[in-house]
């Protein structure tokens, strides 16, 4: 996973579908969260074209697995993030 992570591509959903597939023969559910995370910020600049059609492939399967993906466990939002300094006196 950390080579695909590495390398300079958005990988296809069956290979994420395996991915997922291995987290959970493994029991790791935070890496399969992470795994998807990462397919996320691969998807740079065309992350709203391409990010929903991953999520539309593999949804069977994280539905089997019974895995969230992180926007439903709130994760794409900070938790501790401060205002920015700029915009309280505005």
């Amino acid at each position: 996973m950390n080579d695909l992570c590495g390398m300079d591509l958005v990988p296809e959903p069956k290979i994420v579908i395996a991915a997922l597939k291995a987290c959970r023969r493994l029991n790791d559910i935070a890496l399969a969260i992470r795994f998807i995370e990462a397919v996320r910020e691969k998807c740079g600049s065309k992350q709203k074209e391409i990010y929903p059609y991953i999520l539309q492939e593999i949804r069977p399967t994280l539905d089997e697995l019974g895995i969230n993906t992180p926007e439903e466990l709130g994760y794409d939002k900070p938790e501790l993030a401060l205002p920015n300094v700029y915009d309280v006196h505005g």
